[in-house]
């Protein structure tokens, strides 16, 4: 009879999604990305080209035939070790007709978990708050691994392809990246979802029986104790800004950081 224990969940879900314009808007630059409303599809959408790996060898190059043009509207041909763009049209070209929705900064699922044990004057409360099915645009690891520049990368770029049949994710290094393998594409692109626990708090009511204090309570607080996600960053809980379109990118910023606190609580 003096134990408690309370649990309790929210759970939240939106959708948003773009009925009807007066006319086609063009995709806002963010940060690198593109940011598109259209019809039928979320406010704020990431908009750019698929990707299906690093082209391995040369015979591979010559059987995809995927080619770019430049301003004189000459073909430059995809070449081992160059990423292996979705020809979406079918035409082997890969330009701007080619570009697609490849990512959701709006989450399918989202809210908190919270529960809380009691017995007699200790209690202990834990909050965790989750976020499932948004993406991510990683402009920071798009910087320091896009291999065109001299900025610091990460060890990632080890595995960056270097010889002819070589299987990687990673393409080769070219200074300025005269073939655009670094553009905004789904490489940059990462499931966002995540479970944080949020705080964790650990009190103690001291039994008191006296006419000048009506309790004492110790307690102490964890806060950002750990998150479990796939994203790569430092920080899935992230936007660059409190516009719409500017939901969704990691710029980089400092993540949270975890923090303890201590106190006592006197009731007069």
């Amino acid at each position: 009879k003096n134990f408690q224990w309370e649990l309790g969940a929210s759970l939240g879900h939106y959708k948003n999604e773009v009925t009807s314009l007066d006319e086609e808007l063009k995709p806002v630059s963010v940060y690198g990305a593109e940011i598109a409303t259209k019809v039928g599809n979320s406010v704020g959408v990431f908009w750019g080209y698929e990707t299906d790996g690093v082209i391995a060898s040369t015979a591979d190059a010559e059987n995809y035939g995927l080619y770019q043009t430049d301003a004189t509207g000459a073909r430059n041909y995809f070449k081992a070790g160059d990423v292996k763009f979705v020809d979406r049209t079918g035409e082997k070209c890969i330009d701007e007709n080619d570009k697609t929705v490849i990512g959701n900064p709006n989450p399918d699922l989202y809210g908190n978990i919270f529960t809380r044990l009691s017995y007699r004057g200790l209690s202990l409360d834990v909050n965790f708050n989750y976020s499932v099915g948004n993406d991510i645009y990683n402009y920071h690891r798009m910087m320091t691994e896009n291999g065109s520049s001299f900025y610091n990368q990460t060890t990632a770029m080890l595995n960056r392809w270097t010889v002819e049949g070589q299987v990687t994710d990673i393409p080769s290094v070219v200074y300025g990246d005269p073939v655009g393998n670094s553009r905004f594409s789904d490489r940059w692109i990462e499931d966002g979802s995540y479970l944080r626990l949020s705080s964790v708090t650990l009190s103690y009511a001291i039994p008191m029986n006296s006419i000048f204090l009506q309790g004492i309570t110790v307690w102490a607080t964890a806060n950002n104790v750990f998150t479990l996600t796939k994203y790569l960053g430092s920080d899935p809980e992230v936007w660059a800004g409190n516009a719409v379109l500017y939901q969704g990118i990691d710029r980089g910023l400092t993540a949270q950081g975890r923090s303890i606190l201590m106190g006592v609580k006197i009731n007069l």
